[in-house]
């Protein structure tokens, strides 16, 4: 949020100068408008003027004497023939003229007829020209809009500004509209808009006032400064994206903590039951009378061997799942019958089905049956899936359905129990490493929560899928997909 904050006054003031920029340049822009605009119309007066007419009378003035007195390029030339002599004086201005004359000492006559009567006459005929111009022609200036617009998008191209504009020549007094391009031209576009004076007549106080306005000139600031916003928002993003990460990571790797907090109880009870009752049946055997009875002898030796077989199953599941956290699963992958494994497994749980009075259904329909997987793990999977089906069952006769069948290239095996179920939440994380449904230290259901995550890798391993449905207190279904082979097993 500080970041945020911090960001948001950058580019505020950024905006800001932005903003001062452009006003700048607009000003700029229409201050060279004006000017082009009042030298426009100052040609189109001399045009209507008489001017022309009075310059072609003022171009040459003959006098008596020899005189001749022209205007050219503007240069004042006198020529002057006396006798049979010509003389030729050049100057900007009639007293110029006039004292170039008295040095050459041509003599009073000359001297006189200029003075008296050509410098004069020229004289008057440039005031005549000059009124003729000032207040010759009264009527009022005659403003060309596209030609003005044409001005505008020169001037404001030439600075990079090319968003759209309206624009308006009004009165300067009466702020009557003379051009306008506005849809309506009320104070308050009036009052927004850019503003500078037109003089069309130097002589004259009458003035007129060019107005320009810019519908869309936050977007065009906005689009001016994309770079800046749309970094800063890259930059927020990625540390808000960062900081997302984080707080997910941390939450995760708490989980994680408490479902090895949680992996790390059940291990050490499912550990210290066969390592106690090794040791208690260690501790019969070594008293005389118990090893006097064969019986007794033979008894607590079992237990011994079915104890040590549990703690060995235990420490070899958790060292597979230890294999696979550092990717060193080896599969020793062949064509094998997938129903030759399910039949095997339903051998080798029979007693267990017996002891809980299971009612096992196997339908196995598959007509491409073969596989290519490594037979031990694929065992494996189908023995977690059927042990837990075992250890998660309601107070009422257990019954589990084997199904398999084909889709296309793809074989699936369906195994059904009507055990306790589970809700959405928990289907979701039941793969999940150490995960169990049976939470805390409540230890009705045995295990170390490693089972169904060992079955999706093994299945993710053999390139398949597994998903599970279920409902609470009604059954559960876990789905496994294969993809099939025709291939047999030499």
């Amino acid at each position: 949020m500080g970041l945020v904050y911090v960001q948001s006054i950058y580019i505020k003031r950024g905006l800001v100068i932005q903003n001062q920029i452009f006003n700048q340049y607009v000003n700029d822009a229409l201050v060279r408008v004006a000017i082009k605009i009042e030298e426009e119309e100052a040609f189109k007066m001399l045009n209507r003027s008489n001017l022309a007419t009075i310059y072609e009378q003022a171009q040459s003035i003959n006098g008596n004497c020899g005189l001749s007195l022209q205007y050219q390029n503007g240069y004042i030339i006198l020529d002057v023939q006396k006798d049979e002599d010509s003389y030729t004086f050049v100057g900007t201005t009639l007293s110029e003229i006039d004292s170039l004359v008295k040095l050459a000492d041509l003599g009073e006559e000359i001297e006189t007829e200029l003075t008296g009567g050509l410098l004069d006459g020229f004289n008057e005929m440039i005031e005549d020209m000059t009124m003729e111009f000032l207040y010759g022609n009264s009527a009022k200036p005659n403003f060309d809009s596209a030609q003005i617009h044409s001005f505008l998008s020169y001037e404001l191209n030439r600075i990079a500004i090319n968003t759209p504009f309206n624009f308006a020549l009004v009165d300067g007094y009466s702020f009557r509209k003379i051009i306008s391009t506005f849809e309506k031209l009320n104070s308050s576009v009036q009052n927004k808009a850019y503003k500078t004076s037109v003089h069309t007549s130097p002589f004259s106080s009458e003035h007129e006032i060019l107005m320009v306005d810019f519908p869309k000139k936050r977007s065009f600031l906005l689009k001016s400064n994309s770079e800046l916003l749309s970094s800063s928002f890259i930059f927020i993003l990625l540390i808000a994206a960062s900081f997302g990460a984080s707080i997910f990571i941390i939450f995760k790797q708490k989980k994680l903590s408490e479902l090895k907090t949680d992996f790390i109880n059940n291990m050490t009870h499912e550990l210290k039951t066969p390592v106690a009752t090794i040791s208690l049946a260690s501790q019969m055997l070594s008293k005389e009378k118990v090893r006097s009875d064969v019986e007794k002898v033979k008894n607590y030796n079992n237990i011994i061997g079915e104890e040590n077989k549990r703690l060995g199953t235990h420490i070899e599941r958790v060292l597979q799942i230890a294999q696979l956290d550092k990717d060193k699963l080896n599969l020793s992958k062949e064509p094998i019958d997938v129903h030759a494994v399910l039949n095997g497994m339903l051998s080798k749980f029979k007693l267990q089905f017996e002891d809980v009075d299971a009612q096992v259904s196997s339908l196995f329909q598959a007509e491409k049956m073969m596989v290519k997987a490594d037979k031990d793990h694929l065992s494996s999977v189908f023995s977690n899936l059927l042990d837990n089906a075992i250890k998660y069952r309601r107070n009422e006769p257990l019954e589990i359905t084997i199904k398999t069948f084909n889709e296309k290239d793809e074989l699936f095996i369906v195994i059904t129990d009507n055990g306790i179920g589970m809700n959405k939440a928990d289907q979701k994380k039941i793969f999940t490493k150490f995960y169990r449904v049976s939470t805390g230290n409540i230890h009705n259901v045995k295990g170390f929560g490693l089972g169904l995550s060992y079955v999706k890798t093994i299945v993710e391993a053999h390139n398949g899928e597994l998903s599970v449905k279920s409902e609470p207190n009604k059954y559960t279904t876990f789905i496994v997909k294969l993809p099939s082979t025709n291939k047999k097993s030499i």
